[in-house]
């Protein structure tokens, strides 16, 4: 059986999540690898050392090129902040190894189309941790739209939403763009529109409004534009490539939400809701159905469904089964030679949506999606 030697960059949150992974994913499916936890990186040696060893991998240590560089490691996992993205994964594709990065692939979507260039020119596996279209019950609804049975996509509405500013630490990196942080239409709505785009296709045009947070209110636009500040809630609408429409939300100022990632859709013959605080479920009302049955039903998922794992519904599905879950389409496109998604190619077109959404936030008017530039 083949080995998989691996290196992870970043013993924070995402380095915890993806170390549970790794972990997991073997045992949960037969991959056709052996993953090797080889060494974990962190630019705190206590911090790379201590996490090595909770974590379970072989080495820990503190310079990420020298990871990179070695010819015992076939794949380079980056859980640094965005910043830092770019530099990692172009390192990596040079030195031929397999690239799992975690989102956004960068702050800069010319960043992210030169990180594309390169791995397409290197023919290496790379795949970016939009975990929650990995979820089984997301992944139901992408095989029956696939299939023709829900009918033509039409609306698709989203909201992301967590509680965490009120309390969250001013100085953690992702509060500021100097230390990497992609605000909160980056940060946590990339994930809808990542989920959005699976599901619908491409996202052309939007219209957006932006505020940052002064502490008993929203910022005027024009001072969070003048301030350089990261954004803390948004709204924008979309059209997409197959006339689909589509309005968004995020926020991270809505009190008593944890970590919500909420959609529904709307489409010809059929519509869908998925929440991820309930994401066990599936939820779908059919056109055709009897007038006295019309209706949503509630479906629970299990090992019948596209990356359901339990025979029995109701087992649970968490945030670590999710991650492996990717992690197992990962390594089966580097055992098997097949296409992986989402890979480097799309996650810079969700890099394009988010550009977009911040000039369409500025500028007060419709913005084609990739004509926006680096988002400000």
């Amino acid at each position: 059986m083949k080995e998989l030697k691996v290196a992870l960059v970043g013993a924070g949150f995402m380095g915890r999540a993806h170390s549970l992974a790794y972990a997991l994913a073997p045992i949960a499916s037969d991959l056709g690898a052996t993953i090797v936890k080889q060494v974990l990186v962190d630019a705190n040696a206590e911090v790379a050392a201590t996490a090595a060893s909770a974590y379970g991998w072989n080495e820990s240590g503190t310079d990420w090129r020298a990871a990179v560089a070695r010819d015992d490691i076939d794949i380079v996992d980056i859980c640094t902040p965005p910043q830092f993205h770019a530099e990692i994964a172009l390192a990596a594709i040079e030195a031929g190894k397999h690239v799992f990065c975690e989102k956004p692939i960068t702050n800069d979507p010319d960043e992210a189309r030169a990180i594309v260039a390169a791995a397409e020119k290197a023919g290496v596996v790379t795949q970016v941790g939009y975990n929650y279209r990995h979820t089984p019950a997301v992944s139901f609804a992408k095989k029956l739209l696939d299939e023709g049975k829900l009918g033509t996509p039409l609306q698709f509405r989203a909201s992301y939403t967590q509680e965490v500013g009120f309390w969250a630490d001013p100085n953690r990196w992702r509060a500021t763009k100097a230390t990497g942080g992609s605000g909160t239409v980056g940060d946590i709505g990339s994930h809808i529109i990542d989920l959005a785009e699976h599901l619908f296709g491409d996202i052309v045009r939007v219209a957006a409004r932006a505020r940052s947070y002064s502490g008993d209110g929203w910022r005027p636009e024009s001072e969070r534009v003048e301030g350089d500040l990261i954004d803390d809630a948004a709204v924008w609408l979309a059209e997409f490539a197959n006339g689909a429409i589509g309005t968004f939300s995020v926020n991270q100022y809505g009190v008593g939400r944890k970590n919500r990632v909420y959609f529904e859709f709307d489409a010809s013959r059929a519509a869908v809701q998925f929440d991820w605080n309930d994401r066990e479920v599936f939820r779908v009302a059919y056109v055709d159905e009897p007038a006295d049955h019309r209706g949503f039903r509630t479906i629970h998922t299990n090992d019948q469904h596209p990356d359901g794992w339990w025979r029995l519904a109701g087992l649970g599905t968490g945030y670590p089964d999710v991650s492996a879950i990717q992690m197992q389409h990962f390594v089966r496109a580097i055992v098997d030679g097949t296409p992986t998604a989402p890979d480097f190619a799309r996650a810079a077109h969700v890099e394009d949506v988010v550009a977009a959404v911040y000039a369409a936030a500025q500028s007060d008017s419709w913005v084609t999606v990739g004509e926006a530039g680096a988002h400000a």
